[in-house]
C-alpha cells in the first residue's frame, strides 16, 4: 500500500490537489465500525493531520447515530389557549 500510494497522503485539497506530506498512518476507507475490511482496496495512506481530521469526523458520525433524543411534549402559551 505505500508503494502503491507513493509514500504520500492520499487526501485531497479543496483545490483537488493531492496533499504534497509523507503519508505515515494507515486508513480504513470504510471504518471497521461500519463493516469495512483490511482489504488494500479498503486502505489508504493519509499524514497524521488528514487522519486526525477524517477520524474526528467519523467520531461525531457514530456518536450522533447512538444519541438519545428526549421529545418533550409541546406546549402552547397561555395566552393562545382558547
Amino acid at each position: 500500500m505505500i508503494r502503491r500510494d507513493g509514500g504520500q497522503c492520499t487526501a485531497l485539497h479543496s483545490t483537488g490537489e493531492r496533499c504534497a506530506q509523507p503519508g505515515s498512518d494507515v486508513d480504513h476507507l470504510v471504518p471497521d465500525s461500519l463493516g469495512g475490511s483490511d482489504e488494500l482496496t479498503n486502505l489508504q495512506l493519509l499524514c497524521a493531520w488528514h487522519h486526525r481530521q477524517k477520524s474526528s469526523s467519523e467520531g461525531g458520525t457514530a456518536a450522533a447515530k447512538v444519541r438519545v433524543v428526549t421529545a418533550r411534549p409541546r406546549t402552547s402559551h397561555p395566552a393562545l389557549d382558547d
